[in-house]
């Protein structure tokens, strides 16, 4: 491989000078077109009034069209008849043979001033040149510092100085051209000794020193930037090593291997320097001057440097955790556009979650991208915690149900629904499975907007364990109850679940209902399987209320169970009446289906008592509860002689005194011997 890579170019070469004027007098390649006229111009002198030294001085220029860069050495041709006369031997270089050349030696050893006018053959043909690296003179560190500074800290700018020592100036300008990357080398334009702007006349030129003093040279060259060392970037000092001790110094190779994918020229020594100092002069690596640098060399908004972008994305996936936001995002951008499957292995779903924790909207783009980012975000978004996930939605709600798409289990999370974004009907795609979970997440969130949605499908049971969670507030259980009692079947079921542990659920409910709105078409009443599973105190009112409710129930032709009904409100509702205590309201409905009797209608406790009692006779309701449809005996015998006042009433009784002679409870028993003295 070395002996390959310092094996010698194939330089082509031509001669310019004068014949009847300035003209190509000969040449190892053909020339045409523009590059002619371009090394026609580039070859003659430099400016009026520009005496060259007995060693002539250098321009370098590329001739862009045909991938090729010049070198060319000028000399003064005072033998020649017009005055002004030069020899200018150019070495055409193919810009892939540019990266071979490690020295300047060769390249200056290799020009040749000709003889005088005859001279043509030496120049009619291509020359080998052999790279020999070696020590070269020191450089001038004032010279460079100025130099360095004008064309980097000034990229956009051509630059002009005062020519100093001519054979110094030379090694310190070809020093500065072979210590750039390869890429650069072959758009670098330089001249040194010009007598006047020779960008106008030929090619841009980056670099030319000129013999006049600084006033002259602004305004011979006004678009120029003069170089001095005023200002000198920090970032250029390891370029300066470099060019003062190339043996010790590892920028030159950072440069040849990450130049070659940089564009900009000049403009990207600086972020290039910088990236070398964070990557390669720090320990650990300082990521995010290394991202900077790297935001510097994209300027234009092209990707660029793709090998050090890659070097500094494995470097910041090691500590994905640590980095600050612009190191993470820049890995997170460097990555997406990876293809290589090596690298993928370097991903993995910590930098998922690592994504979800930083930027969640970051996480949702590269969930609907899909691809390297993608997959990663995929498998994170299966393995977090639905806490996490909520924690990511709460300044992201826009994504919540893309993100719920994924994970349907953060539809039973009350954290999500407490998201302002997330809308109602979500909640259409929760299966009947987790329903009763959803009421549960959506009544602690303050949702009422699902929930005839979630009542529909929820298991009845679960459903109101949600409704008496104390994790949702008084209001939206009211909402929540309102739709549940619109629906008459479900109102049913989650009577009838036997779930219900409070008595002021079913008061609430009450409150909401019809007394004949649930259905009872078989079995025992809802409203009964309600009563018997909860417990709990009321307030005076809501017992005054729900005796009221279920006796109006009792009375209708809903339930299957008045006389268990009647039993629970009889009393209630006849001490109510008797103690004057029910407000208007909750007195007409335990009035509503009362007889109105041989008793004046005033008389609510007689007219109660007379409908009750021929409730049980004409429908033949069980006997046994109408004995104990009361515990107050006073209350229990007013019963027993308001049956026995008719033929049917007496009837009745004796199945009634049948059903409890046989009690073990000392004043049940009284009551069937009271029946017995009734009916004799």
């Amino acid at each position: 491989m070395a002996d390959r890579l310092m094996s010698p170019i194939l330089v082509h070469q031509t001669l310019h000078g004068y014949n009847d004027g300035h003209r190509l007098i000969s040449g190892s390649l053909p020339l045409e077109g523009t590059d002619a006229r371009i090394m026609l111009v580039m070859s003659d002198l430099s400016g009026p009034g520009v005496k060259p030294s007995a060693d002539g001085y250098l321009t370098g220029y590329p001739l862009e069209k045909s991938g090729k860069y010049v070198l060319a050495r000028t000399w003064s041709a005072p033998e020649m008849p017009r005055p002004g006369c030069v020899w200018t031997h150019s070495l055409i270089i193919e810009n892939a043979d540019l990266a071979r050349i490690n020295s300047a030696r060769a390249l200056l050893d290799a020009f040749s001033r000709p003889a005088g006018p005859t001279t043509r053959s030496p120049y009619g043909l291509p020359i080998p040149i052999s790279f020999t690296p070696g020590p070269d003179a020191p450089l001038r560190t004032q010279r460079a510092r100025s130099l360095l500074q004008a064309l980097y800290s000034f990229p956009a700018c051509p630059v002009v100085a005062e020519v100093d020592v001519p054979l110094e100036d030379e090694r310190l300008v070809m020093a500065i051209w072979l210590q750039q990357w390869p890429r650069l080398r072959r758009t670098f334009g330089f001249c040194t000794l010009s007598g006047m702007d020779r960008s106008s006349k030929g090619v841009a030129l980056d670099l030319q020193l000129a013999r006049e003093g600084e006033r002259q040279l602004l305004s011979k060259f006004p678009n120029a930037v003069v170089a001095d060392d005023r200002g000198f970037a920090d970032a250029l000092q390891p370029l300066l090593f470099d060019l003062m001790d190339p043996a010790g110094s590892t920028l030159r190779e950072f440069l040849k291997r990450t130049g070659g994918d940089v564009e900009g020229g000049r403009r990207a020594m600086l972020p290039l320097c910088e990236l070398h100092a964070s990557l390669l002069a720090t320990h650990p690596p300082d990521l995010s001057s290394a991202v900077d640098a790297l935001a510097a060399l994209d300027g234009d908004g092209r990707r660029q440097a793709r090998s050090v972008r890659t070097l500094v994305a494995r470097q910041a996936l090691k500590v994905a955790d640590q980095i600050d936001d612009a190191v993470f995002e820049f890995l997170l951008d460097t990555l997406e556009h990876v293809s290589d499957s090596a690298e993928r292995v370097h991903f993995g779903s910590q930098l998922g979650f690592a994504l979800w924790r930083r930027s969640p909207r970051r996480f949702h783009s590269a969930l609907l991208k899909g691809g390297f980012l993608g997959d990663a975000a995929s498998r994170a978004i299966e393995e977090m915690q639905p806490d996490q996930i909520v924690a990511g939605l709460q300044e992201n709600g826009d994504i919540a149900a893309d993100i719920a798409d994924r994970r349907r289990d953060l539809l039973v999370q009350p954290g999500f629904w407490r998201i302002q974004e997330v809308g109602d009907g979500l909640a259409e795609q929760i299966p009947e499975r987790d329903a009763g979970r959803a009421a549960l997440a959506l009544l602690a969130a303050g949702r009422v907007g699902p929930a005839a949605t979630i009542i529909g499908r929820a298991d009845p049971a679960e459903l109101v364990r949600a409704l008496e969670s104390d994790e949702a507030d008084s209001d939206t259980v009211s909402a929540w109850l309102i739709n549940l009692c619109r629906n008459r079947n479900r109102t049913a079921a989650a009577l009838a679940s036997g779930a219900i542990a409070h008595l002021s659920m079913v008061v609430a409910i009450a409150h909401l209902s019809h007394p004949d709105d649930v259905p009872n078409t078989y079995g025992e009443d809802p409203w009964l399987i309600a009563l018997r599973g909860a417990s709990g105190t009321l307030k005076q009112f809501d017992e005054d209320f729900l005796a009221a409710f279920l006796l109006a129930r009792a009375l209708g032709q809903e339930s299957r169970s008045q006389a268990e009904l009647l039993r629970y409100s009889y009393t209630q509702v006849y001490k109510a009446f008797e103690e004057h205590r029910f407000s208007s309201e909750v007195e007409s409905l335990a009035k509503w289906r009362l007889r109105w009797g041989s008793w004046y209608d005033w008389d609510s406790c007689s007219r109660l008592r007379e409908t009750v009692t021929g409730r049980f006779v004409d429908h033949d309701l069980d006997p046994e509860t109408f004995g104990r449809l009361t515990d107050d005996d006073r209350l229990a015998l007013s019963l027993i002689d308001e049956a026995a006042r008719t033929g049917r009433g007496r009837k009745y009784l004796d199945r009634v005194r049948k059903a409890l002679k046989g009690a073990d409870e000392k004043g049940i028993k009284a009551r069937a011997g009271y029946i017995a003295e009734k009916l004799k």
